[in-house]
């Protein structure tokens, strides 16, 4: 019996442990961010797709997009300025970076089926004069 309460003390601390280490870490992901670096969250559809959906810059300016998948292996694709980060592994951090060299809205998309939903998950970036 004692070899199973150790086994259930361990399990407790790592929980206890773990979910405020990872929150800490998701939220040093966002305050590491530049002033022209936005970090997107990708999760499918169904558990509501990117965070933000919609990205404002300016013209000229240097963006680097900071593409976390939150809950299954996605892609990202900006096609308007030839953006193409592959893969993302779950759980993992990709950074893409490009010049918003023209005005106007262009959408951006998942390149990798995630979901029955996977057709939906959409966004914008907003390119302003």
């Amino acid at each position: 019996m004692r070899r199973l309460e150790l086994l259930a003390l361990a399990a407790v601390l790592l929980v206890v442990a773990g979910i405020p280490a990872a929150v800490l870490s998701y939220q040093a992901l966002g305050r590491d961010a530049g002033r022209d670096d936005v970090l997107v969250v990708i999760r499918t559809a169904e558990r509501g797709g990117f965070t933000p959906a919609r990205i404002v810059v300016k013209r000229g300016q240097r963006v680097r997009l900071r593409l976390l998948a939150d809950d299954v292996t996605h892609g990202f694709q900006l096609l308007h300025f030839g953006v193409d980060a592959g893969a993302i592994k779950t759980g993992t951090l990709k950074t893409v970076e490009f010049t918003a060299d023209r005005t106007g809205e262009f959408p951006f998309y998942c390149s990798v089926r995630c979901s029955a939903l996977h057709m939906a998950l959409m966004g914008t970036l907003v390119v302003e004069p």
